[in-house]
């Protein structure tokens, strides 16, 4: 059985020598089409970079995302799910994986 994803998934890279952080975020083409909107106005965002070679568009209409920001990588996530989850951040990470 297929697994429905009702939230992005989401990973923090840790460059081993530069100290650099890079999320990749998975947007599955279902909560795509629930919050298109909302994630292209994020992704417009002058905090979030990233070029085409770090879009990876699926047949199903999903894509995945590499991105950097000037920011917390975490807390740009959080500020693009929060508003659409209702939930208020966590300190733990139970929810997302994160490679530190």
């Amino acid at each position: 059985m297929t697994e429905v994803l009702s939230e992005p998934q989401f990973k923090i890279f840790t460059h081993p020598k530069t100290g650099v952080k890079t999320g990749r975020i998975y947007f599955s083409a279902l909560y795509l089409t629930d919050y298109y909107e909302i994630v292209a106005h994020w992704l417009q965002r002058q905090e979030i970079i990233f070029d085409e070679q770090d879009l990876k568009q699926y047949e199903d209409g999903s894509f995945r995302l590499y991105f950097r920001t000037s920011n917390s990588v975490l807390s740009e996530y959080w500020r693009l799910i929060t508003p659409l989850t209702g939930k208020k951040q966590r300190n733990s990470f139970s929810s997302i994986r994160c490679n530190n």
